[in-house]
């Protein structure tokens, strides 16, 4: 078939499109697809067999259920992420048009449809303390986090230490060199000596600034952006505790975890 036929059959029809998700389920008959569309019995019946001449469905000579076929299932595979990634593109629209991309590889903003179960929060200007409040909440019930951060929290080295020396929490933390130098001018030398007592505590250090910063723990992914000036926006987070998101969260610091020396 010819591709931009297909796309056409498929795209330029919310039915057939329809017809492609109702079935991904499993077979359904004519009257199942009826109720589940809500559409006409004669509208459906021209759109299966539209996509019946395509080999994207076929219909069971015994049941006269519909079905996927191998084609179809691939299809609707490839739809089911095309429509995550609008929907997230859209959601938080404002949110990937003021802020520099950069810093996400092209291997995850194909993936970005991971992240439409999120929630953006954007944070006045006379309330800046509250979304550190929330995530230091969500922090303090992970049994591990992982994070990416080439800025510097005054308060969360000491609430990461207390984590890590109390609840055994494993805490893997990638920085630039800049701010890991800052870290060490501003701790007390005993608190450096604990942290490299730690086993559950490790520290990498990147040579470029990876221009995102985020957090992921077993419970929740936080994702933050900086303006194309190379500030860090303070006021907006992506705040998700699917497992699509927090998958991505960790593919991505692994990503960085790969670029970076380990330094403690």
């Amino acid at each position: 078939m010819d591709v931009g036929k297909m796309l056409k059959l498929i795209v330029s029809s919310t039915l057939r499109h329809k017809i492609l998700f109702a079935l991904s389920s499993g077979p359904k008959a004519l009257g199942e697809l009826q109720k589940i569309i809500g559409s006409t019995k004669s509208s459906i019946s021209h759109s299966l067999n539209d996509l019946e001449e395509e080999n994207l469905i076929t219909q069971d000579p015994d049941t006269k259920k519909y079905m996927l076929t191998n084609t179809g299932y691939l299809t609707y595979l490839q739809m089911a992420r095309l429509v995550d990634t609008l929907e997230t593109v859209k959601n938080f629209e404002e949110f990937w048009l003021n802020h520099d991309l950069s810093g996400i590889p092209v291997e995850f903003l194909e993936r970005i449809g991971d992240l439409k179960d999120s929630q953006l929060y954007i944070t006045p200007p006379e309330h800046l303390t509250l979304p550190h409040e929330a995530y230091m909440k969500l922090v303090k019930t992970s049994k591990w986090i992982k994070g990416v951060s080439p800025i510097l929290f005054s308060d969360y080295p000491k609430a990461f230490m207390e984590l890590a020396s109390t609840k055994n929490v494993d805490i893997e933390i990638i920085t630039t060199r800049a701010v890991y130098e800052k870290l060490i001018e501003l701790a007390p030398p005993e608190a450096v000596e604990l942290v490299k007592d730690l086993p559950n505590v490790k520290i990498y250090i990147l040579e470029e600034n990876p221009k995102v910063a985020f957090t992921v723990t077993n419970n929740f992914l936080s994702f933050g952006l900086f303006f194309p000036d190379g500030r860090y926006d303070m006021m907006a987070d992506l705040i998700s505790n699917s497992e699509k998101a927090r998958k991505w969260g960790i593919a991505l610091f692994q990503y960085y975890k790969e670029k970076a020396k380990r330094v403690l």
